[in-house]
């Protein structure tokens, strides 16, 4: 997530420079700049499209967050480490997967469906060691399956709930 919201800061502050940049020349009309006014607006718009993509993949990334259904920590990390408390945090950050209503978000990776995405969300298998779920459009199917603990009956029926209520897919439970 944190390289999702780093590299969408970055590619509006290059937007934000080179268009600065660009009116600059524009405007002030300074000797041999003319010739660069071009390019420098060329190297803007292209930042711009630069951005626009990335800032769309920061906002999937933030909205599976916000609707996440299942959270799982791949790591735990206790006790000193060699590394310094925030270079600590962005590994945890970096070893969680979440699942949501919308996709799914692993480290900066992003498997989404619903919304405005041709795929959608057909199955969810729960097994006693794993998660499979089912995703695709009518003509190409994928599945991922992620190792996961399956948790205590409570939890378990809260899953199946918020799954059936926010996606009408019912998971099953096998082993």
């Amino acid at each position: 997530m944190r390289k999702l919201k780093l590299h969408a800061q970055y590619s509006l502050a290059a937007t934000i420079v080179f268009a600065v940049a660009g009116i600059a020349a524009f405007i002030l009309r300074p000797p041999y700049w003319v010739a660069y006014e071009p390019v420098i607006l060329a190297i803007g718009l292209v930042a711009l499209l630069h951005y626009i993509p990335s800032r769309k993949e920061y906002s999937a990334a933030q909205l599976i967050i916000e609707n996440t259904i299942i959270r799982i920590k791949l790591a735990d990390m206790h006790g000193q480490t060699e590394w310094d408390i925030e270079e600590a945090e962005k590994l945890k950050e970096t070893y969680v997967i979440y699942i949501s209503t919308f996709g799914i978000l692993l480290g900066d990776k992003i498997i989404s469906w619903g919304g405005k995405s041709e795929k959608r969300l057909k199955a969810v298998e729960i097994g006693r060691d794993h998660i499979s779920i089912d995703y695709g459009t009518k003509e190409n199917n994928q599945n991922i399956r992620l190792l996961y603990a399956r948790p205590g009956e409570d939890e378990l029926a809260e899953i199946i709930e918020k799954f059936r209520y926010e996606t009408n897919v019912v998971p099953t439970v096998t082993g």
